[in-house]
C-alpha cells in the first residue's frame, strides 16, 4: 500500500489548481486561454475525475510562475494521478464500487472504519462470496463474483503485510447478532477477525454494543472508512458507502464531521479486548450450529 490513491491525488491536484486561480484572482475561461487549452480540459482537471494532462499542469505552473516546490508538489501529484493501480485491469469484473476502495487504500498510514456487516477486508472468501451473490442483480454485465472475491482478499493481504496501515474498526454489534450469511459462514468469519486481531498488531477491533450511549446520540446512519495517507499530515479522504453507490469526500470541511463522530463511536465502543471476548462468545456459540469448535 505504498503507491499514492491515484484518485487522492487528484482529487488535491484539482484543488491546488483552484487555489492558484483564486490566489491570482482568475476564473477558467481567462487562465484556459492564456495557456492555450480548452476550458472544459480545464475543468476536468480540476474536478479531478480523469488522468491530469501534464501539458496542462505544467503550462499552468509556468503561466502563474509557480515556484519550485509548490511546482515539484504539483507535478509530483499529476503523475501519481495517472498511476495504473492493481485494480484498474479488472474493475469491471471485482466491481468498481470494490475498485474504487482498493484506490482509496493505496498509500495509506492509517484506516479507520465504522461498519454494519463484516468489513470487506476482513472478509473471507466465504463471507465475501456470501454477501456478493446477495448483491448480484444491482452489479454491472462483466461482473464476476470469483473475480470480486479474489480481489477481496488481494485487499486483505495488502491491508496485514509488513508496513501495511494501522486499521482499526468500530464493528456495530449488529454485525455479529444478524446473520448476513449461513450461520457456520459466520461463524468462520468470526474466528478469522478473531485470528487476525491475534497475529497482527496493526489490527484493532471494537464492538459498538446495540445498546451503546453514543454522545450526543449521534448513531451514524451508514458505513464510513477514513483514510489517512503518508504524503502529507492532512491528508486525508473519507468514503461513505450508501446502497447504490459510494461518496467520497476530500475537502476538509466534509471530512471533519466525521473525524468528530468517529472520535465519539470509539467512545462508546468495548474496549478492544472486550471486544475480542465478545467475539469469541458469538462464534462459541455458533459452534454447535457450524460443527466446528473455536
Amino acid at each position: 500500500m505504498t503507491r499514492p490513491s491515484p484518485y487522492v491525488r487528484r482529487r488535491w491536484l484539482g484543488r491546488e489548481i483552484r487555489r492558484l486561480r483564486d490566489e491570482h484572482g482568475m476564473s477558467g475561461e481567462p487562465l484556459a486561454r492564456a495557456v492555450g487549452f480548452p476550458r472544459q480540459q480545464l475543468s476536468a482537471l480540476e474536478n479531478g475525475h480523469l488522468g491530469p494532462d501534464i501539458d496542462l499542469v505544467s503550462a499552468i505552473c509556468d503561466y502563474l510562475a509557480v515556484g519550485v516546490n509548490r511546482r515539484t508538489a504539483i507535478m509530483d501529484a499529476a503523475a501519481d494521478g495517472w498511476a495504473r493501480g492493481w485494480w484498474m485491469a479488472d474493475a469491471e469484473r471485482m466491481g468498481v464500487r470494490q475498485a474504487t476502495y482498493a484506490d482509496l487504500e493505496s498509500g495509506t498510514k492509517a484506516i479507520t472504519e465504522f461498519a454494519l456487516i463484516f468489513p470487506g477486508v476482513l472478509q473471507t472468501p466465504a463471507f465475501a462470496d456470501a454477501r456478493l451473490r446477495s448483491n448480484l442483480a444491482r452489479q454491472a454485465d462483466r461482473f464476476d463474483s470469483a473475480a470480486a472475491v479474489a480481489a477481496r482478499a488481494h485487499r486483505q493481504e495488502l491491508l496485514l503485510a509488513e508496513g501495511g496501515p494501522q486499521y482499526d474498526v468500530v464493528l456495530d454489534e449488529i454485525a455479529v447478532r444478524r446473520y448476513a450469511a449461513e450461520p457456520h459462514i459466520v461463524a468462520e468469519q468470526l474466528r478469522h477477525i478473531l485470528a487476525v486481531c491475534a497475529s497482527h498488531s496493526s489490527v484493532t477491533v471494537r464492538v459498538l454494543p446495540i445498546g451503546a450511549s453514543i454522545k450526543g446520540h449521534s448513531a451514524p446512519p451508514s458505513a464510513y472508512s477514513i483514510y489517512r495517507y503518508r504524503d502529507t499530515p492532512k491528508s486525508v479522504a473519507v468514503a461513505v458507502d450508501t446502497l447504490t453507490r459510494d461518496l467520497i469526500h476530500t475537502d476538509w470541511d466534509e471530512i471533519d464531521p466525521y473525524l468528530g463522530l468517529h472520535d465519539r463511536l470509539m467512545a462508546a465502543a468495548l474496549s478492544p479486548d472486550m471486544s475480542i471476548r465478545l467475539l469469541r462468545d458469538a462464534a462459541q456459540d455458533l459452534s454447535p450450529i457450524g460443527g466446528v469448535s473455536v
